[in-house]
């Protein structure tokens, strides 16, 4: 099979034929799986999750499976670490994967790989309907060795099991429904309330409208917050706001049913149910009843009852009434769904291969600037380091890391450091800069004291410089140093020498040039020679870098023109002199 990851959030809409293929044909497919859900407008829960797919090798063909899930990244003490979890684990019902049945065994084994080979500490199995067969063949594909596998706890504050999911079948008729799936005294019940509310100038039920829709998500989100509000504490506007997002979405992809029981102007009661027209299956997502109001009738009784009358009358097959085995559901069902919920960790505590997943390098960067802005620099150079170990072409993380372990006193390691950040980029003052401010404090630790002056620095910095070719940047400092010390016969005689070896190099770029203009046969070779030759001193920049450091001058340079009162000093005359400008940017 082909594995792929989709990402972009335009590929993943544009899937929705696909998507609905795989979805149809799946048994153990779940509205909360469907690309209505997930992925129907810009506001339901796909935004920031991915989706691994199936096909087979044939580069046309379908993908047979999707597996949608989502990586966070969390930090304690020993740093931060990735945990991957189905996506919409914490709005969702239910979650899990979608693949067509014949393909069932190949797509599982080739989503348990990627995840095999992804960066992670947890991996989180939650909420799902997965049937026993499909568990097994996943979970075979994990190392024992490597990983531990947990169940999970999913009762709530109230002691409500969420891992059960009570339903109703239903049958065509609604008389032949309150024959077979209720007892007699609750059918007794639902006819007499539902005679009432429909018999009465008083009541009524409202259906929602594209008019009506903030408005009725307004009186659930009422409704719902008062009884439940105070239990919920900071959490509250979070899942009223979620709330908001998917009963929207659910509008505008033709999913939601949201009946509200009114008297008169006032709301007494509100549900928001998800419509799934490909399993025909209405799946309760939310109510909200007045809890003031006394009755009769039966708040919740009669609107459910109405409810699934409507999806009797529409051709449903199923009234879900989704996690959660409250009492008041099984007046309307006796049965149940159960869901798994599972836990994967690694048993090292670790992330597998102790290296964090490429996704998350973005958050962790910000998120070590905040620890290094706050003062925390352990923090800081822990998240470093990490990113460093999972990308080390990163210059910027680089520098910032060498940079906090200065400020440790690590200055060791700074300069190492800061030299394999040279390596890459030569040409940066601020790295050649806290190089050798570290190199001081490395020399300064030891008990070796430094002294020389500010002339003297910048006259061994400019040969420095000449020595790995860059001779612009040796002319630059040259000058500015003459700046200081107009008279100084040493840096006379440096400014000079650097001055022909740049002037030689311009003569014969020239000569190259020149002869490349008059069309010379033989200047091609010559030509040729000179690029190879240039692109071979660039190659070998990086690698002339480490040796130079090991050179009497470089030695020297090293030991002086760091200092900390220098640094300003240098980069105070550097900028006054126009030549230098765009390279000190």
């Amino acid at each position: 099979m082909k594995v792929e990851f989709i990402k972009d959030w335009r590929a993943l809409v544009d899937l929705k034929s696909q998507w609905q293929s795989v979805y149809k044909a799946d048994p153990e497919a779940c509205y909360y799986l469907s690309h209505e859900w997930l992925f129907g407008t810009n506001e339901t829960i796909g935004r920031g999750g991915f989706v691994i797919g199936v096909r087979e090798t044939d580069a046309d063909s379908d993908y047979v499976a999707f597996l949608p899930i989502r990586l966070i990244t969390k930090h304690d003490d020993n740093g931060f670490y990735n945990e991957v979890g189905l996506l919409g684990n914490s709005v969702s019902d239910y979650t899990g994967f979608i693949c067509k049945p014949e393909f069932e065994e190949e797509a599982i084994v080739a989503f348990a790989g990627v995840l095999n080979r992804m960066n992670w500490r947890r991996f989180r199995l939650r909420f799902t309907p997965i049937s026993d067969h499909r568990l097994k063949i996943f979970l075979q594909a994990f190392s024992g060795e490597v990983l531990e596998l947990r169940s999970l706890d999913m009762h709530d504050e109230n002691g409500i099991n969420n891992g059960i999911c009570p339903y109703t079948m239903l049958p065509g008729d609604w008389d032949e429904y309150l024959a077979k799936n209720v007892s007699s005294n609750t059918r007794q019940k639902i006819r007499r309330f539902l005679r009432q509310v429909e018999e009465s100038d008083s009541f009524h039920f409202t259906h929602t409208t594209a008019e009506t829709l903030e408005r009725d998500i307004g009186i659930l989100n009422d409704l719902w917050g008062k009884r439940w509000g105070e239990i919920k504490g900071d959490r509250l506007p979070v899942i009223l706001d979620t709330t908001r997002r998917t009963l929207r979405s659910g509008f505008r992809t033709g999913t939601l049913f949201f009946p509200i029981l009114w008297k008169d102007d006032q709301p007494l009661c509100a549900l928001g149910i998800f419509v799934d027209h490909a399993k025909k299956v209405y799946n309760f997502h939310i109510g909200g009843r007045d809890l003031t109001f006394k009755g009769p009738p039966s708040l919740g009784l009669v609107t459910h009852a109405y409810a699934i009358r409507h999806a009797i009358s529409q051709g449903m097959v199923k009234y879900d009434f989704l996690r959660g085995n409250e009492r008041y559901k099984y007046s309307f069902c006796s049965e149940e769904q159960h869901l798994r919920s599972l836990l994967l960790v690694t048993k090292s505590g670790l992330n597998l291969e102790d290296k964090l997943e490429k996704d998350s390098l973005l958050y962790v960067w910000n998120s070590s600037l905040k620890f290094y802005r706050e003062g925390n620099l352990e923090a800081a150079k822990r998240g470093f380091s990490q990113i460093l170990k999972s990308d080390p072409r990163q210059p910027h993380v680089m520098y910032r890391y060498g940079y906090t372990l200065a400020q440790l006193g690590l200055h060791d390691t700074a300069f190492r450091v800061f030299l394999k950040a040279l390596q890459r980029n030569p040409d940066s003052p601020k790295l050649w800069l806290r190089l050798g401010r570290s190199f001081v404090a490395r020399q300064n630790t030891s008990g070796t004291g430094i002294t020389q002056d500010v002339s003297a620095l910048f006259r061994l910095f400019a040969r420095m410089l000449s020595k790995l070719d860059l001779a612009d940047q040796a002319v630059a400092v040259s000058e500015a140093a003459m700046q200081l010390d107009p008279k100084n016969a040493d840096l006379t005689e440096t400014l000079s020498k650097v001055l022909k070896r740049r002037e030689r190099r311009i003569t014969a770029q020239k000569a190259d040039d020149q002869a490349a203009e008059q069309g010379d046969i033989e200047a091609g070779p010559q030509r040729l020679a000179a690029a190879i030759s240039n692109k071979v001193k660039k190659a070998k920049l990086s690698q002339s870098v480490a040796p130079a450091l090991a050179a009497d001058d470089g030695d020297i340079a090293f030991k002086t023109y760091c200092r900390q009162n220098t640094e300003t000093a240098l980069e105070t005359v550097m900028r006054a002199t126009p030549r230098t400008k765009n390279w000190l940017r």
